[in-house]
């Protein structure tokens, strides 16, 4: 009877992991740049269909520096968008954002480009929960370099509207 319990118990935590692994995988989303050609047709001097896709250039222990420089940068933008959800007006829910990078190589350098995309919710009355989404989206969107093991910004933090960015791309 005893081992029956183990195998189950076994087999629950099996599930879960496989359950949960995933969730996390989808944390980070790193893009893959794509070649001069934009991905498109022939014209390209790199090879395309089932070649290896490119190595991310950036070093484990740099990628988990990059997620804390982001971190640290967006703290003033998560304090300004909770003050409007404070005060009632429509804000961005950077608590939940979803993480996205494309690293590349510049003059021997990485440099990345990261975002933060997130969904506008219009605060409730009563000021419990999100309150009503508003179907906009906008994406934070920070620019660095690396410098030895430092991320540097290159440029300040700006806000892009995602969805001119999609009609844009189609």
């Amino acid at each position: 009877m005893a081992s029956k319990t183990n195998r189950t118990l076994m087999a629950m935590a099996a599930f879960m992991a496989m359950t949960l692994i995933p969730l996390s995988a989808r944390a980070l989303e790193v893009h893959k740049s794509l070649g001069p050609s934009g991905g498109g047709g022939g014209g390209s001097a790199q090879p395309s269909g089932g070649g290896p896709q490119r190595a991310n250039p950036i070093p484990k222990a740099a990628q988990q520096q990059l997620m804390q420089t982001v971190s640290d940068d967006s703290d003033q933008f998560l304090n300004q968008e909770s003050e409007k959800k404070s005060s009632g007006q429509p804000y961005m829910d950077l608590e939940h954002a979803k993480f996205s990078y494309l690293p590349d190589q510049k003059g021997g350098k990485i440099t990345v480009q990261a975002k933060l995309t997130a969904s506008e919710y219009k605060p409730s009355k009563s000021g419990e929960g999100k309150g009503k989404a508003t179907g906009n989206s906008k994406a934070l969107v920070f620019n660095y370099s690396l410098d030895g093991s430092k991320w540097t910004a290159t440029e300040p933090p700006k806000w892009e509207d995602v969805k001119a960015d999609t009609a844009k791309s189609k």
